[in-house]
């Protein structure tokens, strides 16, 4: 379960929600459930959150935020549909503190951590078909249902990861990082993991650094390749700022990795909506988007490109080893 910032943002919205102040006092108690599901066709096992909000005039919402019991619901069905063919699956109820999945400290309880798992070998999702969400909470409440197109990861164009074509980092021209993309993937994130050793007499460190090359980049316009332009110069200026010159270490470019992160329609729709008002002229009520039937939250669709190792051009790697910004670094 990755994270990238519009699944940042999405948490955020999400927990002011939760939260509000802003909830009529005089309202009468009402069931809200809360509903957060991204399906990667690429991960081993699929996970989906449910919980549930409250508007309750007697109780204190953080104090409730704190009780686990107030959290989640006793009995509650999660299933996901192959729409092509009605095809059920259900999901197993699991506490995601056991399995590596532990919930940030905070307002909610954190024990237990109830998620719904099904693992990728049982419902063998394929890249374009339409997947449905099923919830039923019981009590004759309301079925909560979404749906999503299931995203493949499209591919690397420039650097091409399969030709010569390396990174060339020149101080005054456009660098193009470019990809195409599923037609049904709206939003992207894009980054570089410049990777490299430093030496320090007979003692080898294998280091990285990230460099957030685009992020909630949009496909308005449906187009076949989705491309990103920095100026070269912003490469060196990057590593100048944050790795550390030292006398007495040699270091070794290794490489870069591209990570490309794409999320579906719906997930586009939520980032959107949760920006609307974050400006400086926005009012101080976060409008809210869900694609689902009751309550809030989203279901969705994401997938990752990755590329790796991808190298730099003669040129490049001379102006990292002798140019001005990076000179000190000691590559």
């Amino acid at each position: 379960m990755k994270k990238f910032s519009f699944i940042t943002l999405l948490s955020a919205v999400l927990f002011t929600f939760s939260c509000s102040n802003d909830f009529d006092v005089a309202a009468p108690w009402k069931d809200i459930p809360v509903v957060y599901g991204l399906m990667n066709i690429q991960d081993a096992t699929h996970y989906i959150r449910v919980e549930k909000a409250f508007l309750d005039p007697d109780a204190n919402a953080l104090e409730q935020a704190k009780i686990a019991d107030s959290l989640y619901y006793d009995n509650l069905t999660v299933q996901l549909e192959r729409v092509s063919n009605g095809q059920l699956f259900t999901l197993t109820k699991i506490d995601g503190n056991l399995v590596g999945l532990p919930r940030e400290d905070g307002v909610f309880a954190t024990e237990p951590n109830w998620l719904y798992k099904i693992d990728s070998s049982v419902i063998k999702l394929q890249a374009g078909e339409t997947i449905r969400l099923k919830v039923d909470r019981g009590d004759n409440l309301p079925e909560v249902t979404g749906e999503t197109v299931i995203l493949n990861k499209g591919k690397l164009r420039s650097p091409d990861p399969n030709t010569s074509n390396n990174f060339n980092f020149d101080y005054n021209i456009d660098t193009k990082l470019s990809w195409s993309g599923d037609p049904n993937a709206k939003i992207f994130d894009a980054k570089l993991i410049f990777k490299y050793a430093e030496i320090t007499g007979q003692q080898v460190e294998e280091k990285s650094i990230e460099w957030n090359w685009a992020r909630g980049i949009r496909n308005e316009n449906n187009s076949s390749e989705i491309i990103v332009e920095k100026k070269g110069r912003e490469f060196y200026e990057f590593l100048k700022n944050n790795i550390e010159v030292k006398s007495g270490v040699t270091r070794v470019f290794q490489g870069i990795d591209v990570e490309i992160i794409a999320g579906g329609t719906e997930l586009e729709k939520y980032v959107n909506v949760a920006l609307a008002n974050t400006g400086i002229t926005g009012s101080q009520e976060i409008p809210t988007y869900t694609n689902l039937s009751e309550g809030k939250g989203v279901f969705s669709s994401v997938n990752y490109l990755i590329a790796k190792n991808i190298l730099l051009t003669q040129r490049s790697r001379d102006s990292l080893r002798n140019g001005f910004l990076t000179k000190n670094l000691n590559f």
